[in-house]
């Protein structure tokens, strides 16, 4: 059996967000799939024709991984529309030759938190925040926090610990942090996330929350009269990935991302 190394939301191996798949037949155990993730040390996709289940570096399994997802359209090399399977629902999805993509569950936002508990797990000063703190989810909650400037962003160094404790306290799973003044043109916010309970520490290009955060930027009027949304995050972790997020009929949000495949490793 072997895993498919791929990074997502980049055309460069190294960059954006490491995956792993492993085409699996039906025959492996939630604690087999569990330890080979753990063992492979990255968000870890197991494909059963159009069957995915999802699994962290910690061996617990998630109901829903955007750069999983995306990793498994690569690796399974079908193009055009169709639907797979996953713990969150059958979701629509599209492959084409430079760009995949995956519809979204729909997103909830809720009541603004005020910026203490957010500071505290970021270790910075609320006067850092610029704007309503909000979980909001799209299959897995996150606590989205917009701060005053790239600068806040890039120097974010938070302990683990308070990253779990503000994330306990919301029933987040990680924290987006985000500012609207973005390094790169054509994006319009730049963000960062800090996982809670996966195993990893910082996530270099999150799909799933750049969804919510899109949501919460036309939700509050950040970008008016623009359906599509390009999110940079990674820069900090010198694995810059670009993700996008747009509408599509019905209202309905997809996210969209190039990836390739850097190498594989027996198991």
């Amino acid at each position: 059996m072997q895993a498919q190394l791929v990074d997502v939301f980049t055309l460069t191996p190294g960059e954006g967000n490491p995956a792993a798949v492993v085409m699996d037949d039906g025959g492996l155990s939630h604690a087999e799939m569990g330890a080979i993730a753990a063992r492979l040390g990255v968000e870890t996709t197991f494909v059963n024709g159009t069957t995915l289940r999802y699994y962290q570096p910690s061996g617990a399994a998630m109901t829903l991984c955007g750069h999983g997802t995306l990793a498994a359209l690569k690796v399974l090399g079908q193009e055009g529309q169709f639907q797979v399977s996953t713990p969150a629902g059958d979701l629509d999805v599209v492959a084409e030759p430079h760009l995949l993509g995956m519809a979204m569950p729909p997103v909830t936002l809720c009541a603004d938190l005020g910026p203490e508990i957010a500071a505290r797990g970021l270790g910075i000063r609320p006067e850092e925040i610029d704007g309503p703190v909000q979980v909001g989810s799209a299959g897995r909650p996150k606590l989205i926090v917009p701060l005053r400037s790239l600068e806040s962003l890039d120097g974010l160094h938070p302990g683990q610990a308070a990253v779990d404790e503000a994330c306990a306290t919301v029933g987040a799973t990680g924290i987006y942090a985000f500012t609207a003044r973005p390094r790169i043109l054509g994006t319009i916010a730049e963000a960062r996330h800090f996982c809670s309970g996966a195993g990893i520490y910082e996530d270099p290009a999150t799909g799933v929350a750049a969804v919510v955060l899109a949501w919460y930027l036309w939700h509050h009027a950040v970008a008016p009269g623009c359906c599509r949304i390009k999110i940079g995050q990674g820069h900090a972790m010198g694995r810059p990935g670009l993700i996008l997020v747009r509408q599509g009929e019905g209202g309905h949000l997809w996210v969209h991302g190039q990836a390739v495949i850097g190498g594989t490793r027996e198991l």
